[in-house]
This record gives structure tokens, sequence and C-alpha cells, in this order.
């Protein structure tokens, strides 16, 4: 068999993995407060490796690479990093709904589940049976001093995240923020996990808006049709490959 027939099958995989975070990413177009994702990758070069040598300085891959260039039997493969998650706000939605909420800028709602305490940009709210203020999921929204109850009465709730009843204050609603180099890491069911967030000092909220999904629908449909023509082309190069393989068997054949 072509060795190289590994190095295209990477790539194959890589293509595929990168269409199902795509695929996501359109599943979600819809739902509020989500945060599109985007597949990186790595290149492994098997026969490179960092070494030390005898004076103590380290021998990074690209050194080796430069001073080793390729020849007809080296091989490279792709492999999965990481998935990375932009932050961009979505556009912000008018809906009428007291309960609804959009944070301006950054920050996110924090929400106490059974796991412990999540993050969310999905400011569609509402009050369950103990009339505490949850998330579409039934999970408690935090306040700045714990689980958020209201009363029967007139509800306000002011660009700052306070929520007042028959103008008396009820509540404040906790916003987190995340320094650029410690945002969340998504967690399940569409919610943000971290140990390393503050209380926003000065959070905007708008009242009866939701802030939509910032993906892309064109843009990851263009990406979708790039990536299934590429996933195409090497199982294509596969074909070819073991062609090739098959005809070399033959012709060795008949010259035994």
């Amino acid at each position: 068999m072509n060795r190289g027939i590994y190095s295209i099958l990477s790539g194959a995989l890589a293509h595929e993995r990168r269409m199902q975070v795509f695929a996501n990413n359109m599943a979600n177009v819809n739902t509020a407060g989500f945060k599109q994702d985007e597949q990186a990758f790595k290149a492994i070069f098997p026969r490179y490796h960092a070494v030390a040598p005898t004076g103590g300085r380290t021998v990074g891959l690209a050194q080796q690479i430069m001073a080793r260039p390729f020849g007809p039997s080296e091989r490279a493969f792709v492999a999965p990093h990481q998935i990375k998650t932009t932050f961009e706000p979505g556009r912000i939605r008018l809906t009428g709904n007291p309960l609804d909420v959009a944070i301006q800028g950054q920050g996110f709602f924090e929400v106490q589940t059974p796991q412990g305490s999540r993050y969310t940009r999905n400011g569609m709210l509402s009050l369950d049976n103990q009339r505490r203020l949850v998330t579409g999921l039934g999970y408690p929204v935090m306040g700045t001093r714990g689980e958020i109850k209201i009363p029967p009465g007139k509800l306000e709730i002011t660009p700052q995240g306070d929520i007042k009843v028959d103008d008396k204050p009820v509540a404040t609603i906790k916003v987190m923020e995340f320094a650029d180099e410690d945002m969340p890491q998504k967690s399940s069911e569409g919610l943000f996990f971290s140990e390393k967030g503050t209380v926003g000092k000065n959070p905007q909220i708008q009242v009866g808006h939701i802030e939509e999904s910032n993906v892309n629908s064109i843009g990851e449909m263009v990406k979708m049709l790039q990536g299934m023509r590429n996933y195409e082309s090497t199982q294509k190069l596969i074909q070819s490959l073991d062609r090739m393989t098959e005809v070399t068997i033959q012709d060795v054949g008949r010259v035994l």
C-alpha cells in the first residue's frame, strides 16, 4: 500500500471534523446567545521532534524542518487541535417581553446548575412555579445575592440590571466578566464554564430584547460547501492511489 494514503486520509478526517463544527453552527443559527465555533488543526511530522543537544539548548521543530527539508519519503499528518469559540456579540432583537434581557458589550449571565455555576448570553428568561427567575432550561439566574425571586406586582428591570417590583428594589442581576485570555469554555446545553470571572461593575442591559446567535448563516454555508469539495477531492486522491497500487501489483505479477 502507498504510505501517502495515510496523510491524505488524515486530511479527509480533518475536513469531516470541520464540517461537523459548521453543521453545529448552522443548527444553532436561531439559538439566542449562541457563539459560533471554529475547528483548529495542527500538523504532525512523525520524523521530527524537539531534541536537546549536549549544550542544553533545545532545537525546535521549525529549525529541524529547515535543516532537513522534505524528501520523497517524508510524511505529514493533520490532527484536530482545539475548537475556538468566537465571542463577537450577536444582533440585538426587540421582543417586547419584559423578562427578555440582552447584555450590551462583554459579560455573561450566571446560572446555577446541578454541576455548579455556568454562564450564558441567552437572556430569554421566565418565572418558574416558585417565582424564581430562570432560563429556558429551568436553571435559576443568579443575582448579586443569590437566586432571584420576584414577588407579584409591577415588574421593572433597569439598564443596570436592578429588578424592582412596585418601585421597590428586589434584586440585581449578576453579570460576570472575563479577561480575553480567560474567556469561558463551552460546556453542555449551550452553557459556558469558567472559574476566573469577576462581577461586572457597570453592566448595560437592554430589557425587552434578546441577543441572537452570532453565526453568519451564509458564511457557514459557503464554508460547508468548500469543506465538501475538499473532502471529495481527498476521496478522489485515495481512489487514485489505490488504483495506482493495483496497477503496480498487476505489472509486477506479469513480470514474475
